[in-house]
């Protein structure tokens, strides 16, 4: 080889070796680990915290559309964490802010990071992966206190914070803040990836497949237990079944009919 290629090769070599000095140096002295794919750990639907103790604590985080389950998660500082992520639908993807924690959330798999959050603040958690029309609004939080509530109550955070914000008003109205059918629905008659709930209640219903249907109570729990079953015309079939008690869809039809 001539002096030329000589050089080439020389420099390739530096690079790699940089590059991989990069990564032991990332290993070692910054502690970040390659996130792993768990393929002995089947995939959940329900997000969940456990304490293990010791301050150390085992996330399970469910990405859907469009939001994340659990949406709030509180801990105290210090705490070593074991984040477990899977998708409820389709590919997401997962990013927290200020931390160097970053995955992609595949169906039918399980991806997992370990960190450690030693300061006081909140996280932002997003979506980094496009997955839908509501993809801009999905996102989580992760609050780092003294004193946090106990991990095994921060699944709950989210619903207590709405709750608290819907003071004086109906629990349908918590619940629809909660359960995220904030995300698409609007209650004030404007334009959303799903119908309003303003004036929906008695109103005549137009599908997909050319029926019409009353919004009555019966239509209303039919479509929050099966929302996929009659789609209004206009409208894509791209809402995700969500988990709810039937007192929680009394709450909610309850709520809707209020907005009529």
């Amino acid at each position: 080889m001539d002096r030329t290629e000589n050089l080439a090769v020389a420099a390739a070599g530096a690079v790699m070796a940089l590059f991989f000095g990069a990564l032991v140096y990332a290993a070692t002295a910054l502690d970040i680990d390659v996130p792993t794919c768990i393929t002995d750990m089947a995939p959940f639907s329900e997000g969940k915290v456990i304490d293990e103790g010791g301050n150390r604590y085992e996330v399970h985080m469910v990405a859907k559309m469009w939001a994340f389950d659990p949406p709030e998660v509180r801990l105290p500082p210090g705490s070593q964490v074991d984040l477990y992520l899977s998708s409820a639908d389709v590919t997401h993807g997962l990013y927290i802010e200020h931390t160097n924690v970053n995955l992609m959330a595949v169906p039918g798999s399980v991806n997992a990071a370990s960190f450690r959050l030693d300061h006081e603040g909140e996280y932002d958690v997003v979506c980094h992966e496009y997955c839908g029309l509501a993809h801009h609004r999905m996102m989580g939080k992760i609050v780092v206190a003294a004193g946090a509530a106990p991990a095994a109550a921060a699944t709950t955070a989210h619903a207590e914070a709405a709750e608290g914000e819907a003071e004086g008003a109906s629990e349908g109205a918590a619940l629809y803040e909660s359960k995220g059918c904030d995300t698409c629905h609007t209650t004030d008659g404007s334009e959303g990836i799903g119908p309003t709930f303003k004036g929906l209640f008695g109103s005549e219903r137009h599908f997909t497949d050319g029926s019409t249907r009353k919004a009555d109570e019966a239509y209303l729990a039919q479509s929050m237990r099966d929302p996929n079953a009659l789609v209004v015309d206009g409208f894509d079939p791209m809402m995700p079944e969500e988990p709810l008690t039937d007192e929680e869809v009394e709450e909610l039809v309850e709520y809707i009919e209020s907005l009529s």
